[in-house]
Protein backbone atom coordinates (compact mmCIF):
# COMPACT_ATOMS: atom_id res chain seq x y z
CA UNK A 1 0.00 0.00 0.00
CA UNK A 2 2.76 2.53 0.84
CA UNK A 3 4.68 1.49 -2.46
CA UNK A 4 1.06 2.23 -4.31
CA UNK A 5 0.61 5.88 -2.57
CA UNK A 6 4.10 6.82 -3.21
CA UNK A 7 3.74 6.05 -6.61
CA UNK A 8 0.74 7.91 -6.84
CA UNK A 9 1.99 11.06 -5.27
CA UNK A 10 5.37 10.94 -7.47
CA UNK A 11 2.91 10.55 -10.59
CA UNK A 12 1.22 13.89 -8.87
CA UNK A 13 4.03 15.97 -8.30
CA UNK A 14 5.37 15.10 -12.06
CA UNK A 15 2.11 16.31 -13.58
CA UNK A 16 2.20 19.41 -11.31
CA UNK A 17 5.71 19.66 -11.96
CA UNK A 18 4.80 19.53 -15.97
CA UNK A 19 1.73 21.92 -15.78
CA UNK A 20 3.76 24.31 -13.96
CA UNK A 21 6.50 24.67 -16.91
CA UNK A 22 4.40 25.83 -19.55
CA UNK A 23 1.12 27.59 -17.46
CA UNK A 24 2.63 30.97 -17.91
CA UNK A 25 2.72 30.68 -21.87
CA UNK A 26 6.16 32.06 -22.07
CA UNK A 27 8.17 29.92 -24.80
CA UNK A 28 11.09 30.03 -27.06
CA UNK A 29 10.44 30.85 -30.45
CA UNK A 30 13.66 31.56 -32.70
CA UNK A 31 17.30 30.89 -31.79
CA UNK A 32 20.10 32.31 -34.52
CA UNK A 33 23.89 32.00 -33.84
CA UNK A 34 25.02 34.08 -36.49
CA UNK A 35 22.57 35.06 -39.06
CA UNK A 36 23.78 37.16 -42.15
CA UNK A 37 25.28 40.51 -40.44
CA UNK A 38 27.01 38.09 -37.64
CA UNK A 39 24.46 38.67 -35.07
CA UNK A 40 23.18 36.31 -32.76
CA UNK A 41 19.77 36.21 -31.08
CA UNK A 42 17.12 34.32 -29.12
CA UNK A 43 13.11 35.32 -29.20
CA UNK A 44 10.55 35.03 -26.82
CA UNK A 45 6.87 34.95 -26.94
CA UNK A 46 4.05 35.01 -25.02
CA UNK A 47 1.86 31.81 -26.33
CA UNK A 48 -0.94 33.01 -23.78
CA UNK A 49 -4.05 35.05 -23.63
CA UNK A 50 -2.66 37.15 -21.03
CA UNK A 51 0.62 39.71 -20.57
CA UNK A 52 2.91 38.00 -18.08
CA UNK A 53 6.25 39.56 -16.46
CA UNK A 54 9.33 38.41 -17.38
CA UNK A 55 10.90 39.97 -14.12
CA UNK A 56 12.67 36.79 -12.39
CA UNK A 57 13.12 34.56 -16.21
CA UNK A 58 16.35 34.04 -17.85
CA UNK A 59 17.92 32.22 -20.47
CA UNK A 60 20.78 29.68 -19.86
CA UNK A 61 22.69 28.07 -22.33
CA UNK A 62 24.32 24.77 -21.70
CA UNK A 63 27.33 23.40 -23.24
CA UNK A 64 28.47 20.01 -24.39
CA UNK A 65 30.05 19.26 -20.82
CA UNK A 66 26.49 19.92 -19.45
CA UNK A 67 27.76 23.24 -17.48
CA UNK A 68 25.29 26.05 -17.66
CA UNK A 69 25.84 29.77 -18.04
CA UNK A 70 23.30 32.63 -17.70
CA UNK A 71 22.93 34.07 -20.88
CA UNK A 72 20.54 36.72 -20.13
CA UNK A 73 18.11 37.97 -16.67
CA UNK A 74 15.09 39.59 -17.54
CA UNK A 75 14.16 43.09 -16.53
CA UNK A 76 10.86 43.53 -15.35
CA UNK A 77 9.11 43.62 -18.60
CA UNK A 78 4.99 43.00 -19.32
CA UNK A 79 5.05 40.87 -22.48
CA UNK A 80 1.76 41.31 -23.85
CA UNK A 81 -0.27 38.07 -25.48
CA UNK A 82 1.41 37.08 -28.76
CA UNK A 83 4.27 39.56 -28.08
CA UNK A 84 7.95 38.49 -29.35
CA UNK A 85 11.28 39.81 -27.12
CA UNK A 86 14.32 39.39 -28.88
CA UNK A 87 17.93 39.30 -26.65
CA UNK A 88 20.42 40.17 -28.79
CA UNK A 89 23.90 39.54 -28.77
CA UNK A 90 24.39 43.05 -27.06
CA UNK A 91 22.87 41.98 -24.37
CA UNK A 92 23.75 37.60 -24.32
CA UNK A 93 26.70 36.88 -21.52
CA UNK A 94 27.95 34.28 -24.07
CA UNK A 95 27.84 33.39 -27.92
CA UNK A 96 25.12 31.42 -29.38
CA UNK A 97 27.22 28.44 -31.25
CA UNK A 98 26.29 28.09 -34.86
CA UNK A 99 29.17 25.46 -35.53
CA UNK A 100 27.76 23.10 -32.64
CA UNK A 101 24.66 21.90 -30.74
CA UNK A 102 22.56 24.62 -29.21
CA UNK A 103 20.99 23.87 -25.85
CA UNK A 104 19.07 27.10 -24.42
CA UNK A 105 17.11 27.08 -21.50
CA UNK A 106 14.31 29.67 -20.55
CA UNK A 107 14.03 29.48 -16.66
CA UNK A 108 10.71 31.01 -15.15
CA UNK A 109 11.34 33.41 -11.95
CA UNK A 110 10.70 29.58 -9.93
CA UNK A 111 13.69 28.18 -11.33
CA UNK A 112 11.65 25.19 -13.41
CA UNK A 113 12.34 24.83 -16.87
CA UNK A 114 9.14 27.09 -18.43
CA UNK A 115 10.77 25.72 -22.23
CA UNK A 116 13.86 24.99 -23.87
CA UNK A 117 15.39 23.92 -27.22
CA UNK A 118 18.24 21.46 -27.72
CA UNK A 119 19.32 21.44 -31.31
CA UNK A 120 20.56 17.52 -31.73
CA UNK A 121 17.72 16.59 -29.68
CA UNK A 122 14.83 18.48 -31.07
CA UNK A 123 16.56 18.64 -34.57
CA UNK A 124 18.88 15.77 -34.87
CA UNK A 125 21.43 18.86 -35.88
CA UNK A 126 25.18 19.60 -34.59
CA UNK A 127 24.39 23.62 -36.06
CA UNK A 128 23.95 26.05 -38.77
CA UNK A 129 25.46 27.35 -40.98
CA UNK A 130 25.53 31.58 -40.71
CA UNK A 131 22.38 33.29 -42.08
CA UNK A 132 19.88 30.34 -40.82
CA UNK A 133 18.40 29.87 -37.42
CA UNK A 134 16.38 27.01 -35.42
CA UNK A 135 12.24 28.36 -35.31
CA UNK A 136 8.78 27.63 -34.58
CA UNK A 137 7.04 27.20 -37.97
CA UNK A 138 4.51 28.69 -37.44
CA UNK A 139 5.50 31.64 -35.27
CA UNK A 140 5.58 30.74 -31.27
CA UNK A 141 3.23 27.53 -31.56
CA UNK A 142 4.87 25.66 -33.81
CA UNK A 143 7.68 22.79 -34.08
CA UNK A 144 11.32 23.40 -34.27
CA UNK A 145 12.69 23.76 -37.39
CA UNK A 146 16.03 24.71 -39.64
CA UNK A 147 15.47 27.93 -41.54
CA UNK A 148 17.48 28.96 -44.53
CA UNK A 149 16.43 32.48 -43.44
CA UNK A 150 17.11 34.19 -39.64
CA UNK A 151 13.96 35.89 -39.35
CA UNK A 152 15.40 38.75 -37.24
CA UNK A 153 12.26 40.94 -35.82
CA UNK A 154 9.95 39.23 -38.78
CA UNK A 155 7.38 36.33 -38.26
CA UNK A 156 8.80 32.60 -38.69
CA UNK A 157 7.39 31.86 -41.83
CA UNK A 158 7.44 28.01 -43.72
CA UNK A 159 8.86 29.46 -46.86
CA UNK A 160 11.96 29.78 -45.16
CA UNK A 161 12.48 26.88 -43.82
CA UNK A 162 15.03 24.18 -45.17
CA UNK A 163 13.40 22.07 -47.75
CA UNK A 164 14.69 18.08 -48.31
CA UNK A 165 16.47 19.30 -51.80
CA UNK A 166 18.63 22.09 -49.80
CA UNK A 167 21.75 20.88 -49.04
CA UNK A 168 21.78 21.27 -45.28
CA UNK A 169 24.44 19.10 -44.67
CA UNK A 170 27.56 19.90 -45.72
CA UNK A 171 30.47 21.44 -43.54
CA UNK A 172 30.48 25.14 -44.06
CA UNK A 173 29.99 26.77 -41.12
CA UNK A 174 31.38 29.94 -40.49
CA UNK A 175 33.88 30.57 -37.50
CA UNK A 176 33.10 32.20 -34.46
Amino acid sequence: MKKLLFAFVAIASLCACQQKKSSDGIVLNEICGKDNDDLEWVEVANASSEAVSLVGYKLVKMDEDGLDKTLYKFPDTLLAPGAIMTVNAEQLKARIPNKKPAIIELVNPDGDVADAFDSQQDLDLEGHKKGQSYARIPNITGEWTLCNVATWDAPNTANATVSETDDADDDIYEED
